[in-house]
């Protein structure tokens, strides 16, 4: 039997009203600068495509 593992990532990120948002992300195409994100919006539940600079990240 083969087990895959399953690591989910939260991510919080500006809307086009540029209001914070908080979801999971489900999938990411491209990469760098150019990276696109498929995030479930977790208040929504609608999945949102979410580019890179949209992310919040703290340093």
């Amino acid at each position: 039997m083969n087990a895959t593992a399953c690591t989910r990532f939260a991510a919080q990120y500006g809307d086009q009203q540029d209001e914070l948002q908080r979801g999971e992300i489900r999938s990411a195409e491209g990469s760098g600068a150019q990276t696109h994100y498929a995030v479930q919006n977790e208040a929504t539940m609608r999945e949102d495509k979410v580019s890179e600079h949209q992310i919040e990240r703290e340093l």
